[in-house]
């Protein structure tokens, strides 16, 4: 079996799930609350949603999602493993591809649980909100990184691009619980792990901008908007490829 008849299969069983959509809900879910009293008054925060959004992302909730971006996929391993198909699966083929294309699957449906939960978020408040009202701080925002689409109003991009940035953290920390599962069947356990990792991740964040709060725009200032999204991206991919690497190994091992 090659990688692409292994992803084949992945995306398959990922799609045909229902964890997948329960999962963008509950991202979703989880946005609204984390607004606390906040999700429960007219105007919410601010009276618009850009206000409202970042908010969100910015309290307690935000672990509940990542909790939830790790839901469809992260426990594939810890499953195949008990039910004995990871042998079968990988006499077909091999340890590395049969890794690769599940580790692959889990960074990517996190990322996407992450951007359609915050879509379906936002196009709820925006029903409600206007995207900027007189109480908006723009100066903000806009001295941050993806000003120029604040500047240009392309909003639905900014948040695009903020939720993708989120995403690449939560595909992270599903990979982490996932290399988790190779010590640990317990599946509860798994979906606590992002939630652990994060809150970690705060505690010891230091003051430089190599630290869980790169992925946030209005917090980091580069040379250009480029070079900024590359640098988010590379750093989710470097810490992936090792989380992908342990992984491997420790599959080797198992077998």
């Amino acid at each position: 079996m090659n990688k692409v008849h292994y992803f084949r299969s992945d995306l398959h069983r990922l799609l045909k799930n229902y964890p997948l959509y329960l999962a963008v809900l509950g991202v979703a879910a989880a946005l609204w609350f984390s607004l606390e009293n906040y999700a429960f008054q007219e105007e919410m925060v601010n009276g618009n949603v850009l206000d409202t959004y970042i908010m969100s992302t910015n309290m307690s909730g935000i672990m509940i999602a990542y909790a939830f971006c790790a839901f469809p996929y992260a426990a594939a391993f810890c499953e195949d493993l008990e039910n004995k198909y990871a042998r079968y699966s990988i006499n077909r083929g091999n340890a590395r591809r049969y890794a690769v294309s599940k580790s692959v699957v889990i960074y990517g449906s996190s990322a996407v649980t992450m951007v359609l939960g915050t879509f379906l978020f936002v196009a709820c408040i925006r029903l409600r909100l206007p995207w900027i009202s007189e109480y908006t701080d723009l100066g903000v925002l806009q001295a941050g990184m993806y000003g120029t689409l604040l500047d240009g109003e392309h909003y639905w991009i900014y948040v695009f691009f903020y939720a993708l940035q989120l995403g690449m953290l939560a595909g992270v920390l599903s990979l982490a619980a996932a290399f988790l599962s190779m010590f640990v069947s317990n599946k509860m356990m798994l979906l606590i792990t992002p939630i652990l990792l994060y809150q970690i991740l705060l505690e010891y964040r230091g003051d430089s901008w190599f630290s869980v709060m790169l992925v946030r725009p209005f917090l980091n200032q580069f040379p250009s908007d480029m070079q900024y999204f590359l640098t988010v991206f590379g750093c989710s991919l470097c810490f992936s490829i090792l989380l992908v690497w342990g992984i491997c190994e420790k599959i080797k091992n198992r077998l």
